[in-house]
């Protein structure tokens, strides 16, 4: 099972908006520098997300992303979902591409439950971590947030 690369900085951005934004729109330029990712990349992910429902938008000079829900309620299996559709380790698992007049053997396939049984687990695995989860993991950690010295002013 390959996750795309539209995927995995898929759940980079969405980190991000809800590290660095704390709940503040946060603009794509500033996402595309803390993770290096270019911004016509970020704006086709972000294009899938939103209409996913996974995040929202403000136009305007204070404008830019929002989480649409809780950290929390926002898992990886999510966002992959949104990116690349499901979750499919083997092609025989997906509907529209194998049907019994394209496989010899899809009824009596014994091999077929073990690519079940894995489907299974990564989904459920990334059902069970959370966009609150990696925010936690990157506090622990020290990760520092921009949000931390956002409005820092020297004279």
């Amino acid at each position: 099972m390959r996750i795309t690369t539209t995927s995995r900085y898929g759940v980079r951005a969405l980190f991000d908006v809800a590290y660095h934004g704390g709940g503040q729109p946060t603009q794509i330029k500033d996402i595309s520098r803390r993770q290096k990712i270019s911004q016509r990349y970020l704006e086709q992910i972000f294009n899938k997300l939103l209409k996913a429902g996974l995040l929202k938008s403000r136009r305007g000079p204070r404008g830019g992303y929002m989480l649409a829900r809780d950290p929390s309620e926002i898992s990886i299996g999510d966002i992959i979902y949104a990116a690349q559709g499901p979750i499919v380790p083997v092609r025989c698992l997906a509907e529209e591409e194998c049907t019994k007049e394209e496989c010899d053997i899809f009824e009596g396939c014994i091999t077929r439950h073990v690519w079940k049984e894995t489907q299974r687990l990564l989904v459920d695995y990334y059902s069970s971590v959370s966009i609150g989860d990696l925010c936690a993991l990157a506090r622990k950690e020290g990760v520092s947030r921009d949000l931390d010295h956002k409005y820092m002013y020297f004279i």
